[in-house]
């Protein structure tokens, strides 16, 4: 006997692994099954890399505001393939994304979450979940300018839910505003509670799709079957080897990520998300302020609320689109409603407008109070023709800094000292000092401070 033979029979004794992987490579899967199945693989794949890259930065990442930056800097500068392990954990958060979405939607037009499958589908959504709240919490790692307005925008959003947003607030910022205990929350969330939450979700939802079996194709009226291995093994190896191989060139033709340092006095940087999250932020954008409750916390439930519904909401017997047209027909709207928002989002971004910010309504008191104040300072706005150089909502030029947002990002103090000597923070600049004076001030700066 060999001593190969020696070793997995002790191995086989032992563990069981041996039987183990010969049961799953020979596992029974419909004949219809083919290259279409292939995307759950590539996503389990990206998640795969992704975790070895985090890991790999965890060892010199140091979740403090005034490190994160540097610790992340010395990886890209010092350490051997420090910049390459970086761009591919960040350039691998969009090949997940892309990815999960085209496997949900070929899930979606299959039918592939029908009974007995439900709870296929479930942990599916669950997943997809998971590798969002990932995504976000990751912006704000490096504590840099693109972070830190991503964070401060998502938690404004996430504290628009009615009666419990204040708490969800509360509980990720850790204090008023973006800061230290911030940090750690999300550096907790993004390396211990998500990724531990995601290894027990995908095993659950491999445990029970190993047990159902791929879906059959509509076409497929027959009882045939194939083992896993090799037809489907190959496709999968294919497959996810093109995915990393088109990983691996972006990583290496567009780097990491470009933002500059965190600074709460450059007024001429334009917050913008990343694509993934431009879809949410285009409708936020598009949607008048009165509704914005609407936008970032009814609409977005519903939604939720109907993937999870929808294994009971289409029960029909026939996986042919032509007879579930009830379902196919919304669901295909909504998938291009969120591509053709992605897209416009993209080329928003690249024509270098906004990005917009979440309004939190005042309260009936303090628009008794500040609102003859703020009316005015709109009036000394437009009196002094600012609006030939900035824009707020979606009006005005953009020959200087949207100002949608400058109530979040500037101090009043800083706000008022920059419009009576514009020169004396950036001698380059083509604004001319403001004419207004006294109240006149008081209102222009209560009404930009306004503007959050």
């Amino acid at each position: 006997m060999s001593r190969a033979k020696l070793k997995s029979g002790w191995i086989e004794s032992r563990t069981g692994a041996v039987s183990g992987l010969s049961h799953f490579l020979s596992e029974k899967i419909p004949v219809s099954t083919g290259w279409r199945n292939t995307l759950g693989s590539l996503v389990g794949a990206f998640l795969l890399l992704q975790i070895l890259t985090g890991i790999l930065l965890s060892l010199y990442y140091v979740p403090h505001p005034e490190a994160a930056q540097t610790s992340l800097d010395y990886v890209h500068e010092s350490m051997l393939g420090g910049s390459l392990v970086r761009a591919l954990h960040y350039q691998g958060a969009s090949f997940i994304v892309v990815a999960l979405f085209l496997h949900m939607i070929r899930v979606f037009l299959s039918g592939a979450y029908r009974a007995p499958r439900e709870m296929v589908w479930l942990t599916g959504l669950m997943l997809a979940g998971v590798v969002v709240g990932l995504a976000f919490t990751g912006q704000l790692l490096p504590f840099n300018q693109m972070g830190y307005w991503a964070a401060s925008v998502g938690v404004e959003i996430a504290s628009s839910a009615p009666v419990v947003g204040p708490y969800v607030r509360q509980m990720m910022l850790g204090g008023d505003t973006v800061g230290a205990l911030t940090l750690t929350r999300f550096y907790t969330l993004h390396v211990v509670v998500l990724p531990g939450l995601l290894g027990l979700l995908i095993t659950i939802h491999l445990y029970i799709l190993r047990k159902h079996g791929p879906t059959r194709m509509a076409s497929d009226t027959s009882d045939d079957t194939d083992t896993f291995f090799p037809a489907q093994f190959f496709r999968d190896m294919v497959v996810i080897s093109v995915g990393l191989a088109l990983l691996m060139l972006t990583a290496l033709k567009f780097g990491g990520p470009h933002s500059p340092p965190l600074n709460l006095s450059d007024s001429s940087y334009v917050p913008r998300p990343e694509w993934y999250f431009n879809a949410h932020f285009e409708l936020l954008r598009m949607t008048p302020s009165s509704l914005y409750l609407a936008a970032t916390f009814v609409l977005p439930t519903l939604v939720g609320i109907a993937l999870v519904l929808l294994p009971w909401l289409d029960r029909g017997t026939s996986t042919r689109i032509s007879d579930r047209k009830l379902v196919i027909y919304p669901g295909v709207l909504g998938i291009v409603l969120v591509i053709a928002l992605t897209l416009l989002g993209v080329v928003r971004n690249s024509g270098h407008e906004s990005a917009p910010v979440a309004v939190v309504p005042t309260t009936s008191e303090e628009q008794d109070t500040a609102g003859p104040l703020i009316a005015r300072g709109k009036e000394v706005f437009a009196e002094e023709y600012c609006s030939t150089c900035h824009r707020i909502e979606g009006v005005g030029e953009t020959r200087g800094p949207d100002l949608m947002n400058v109530g979040s990002r500037l101090q009043e103090e800083y706000l008022r000292a920059w419009l009576n000597d514009p020169e004396s923070f950036k001698p380059e600049t083509i604004m001319p000092a403001s004419m207004a004076q006294g109240e006149d001030m008081d209102a222009l700066v209560a009404y930009l401070m306004s503007l959050k």
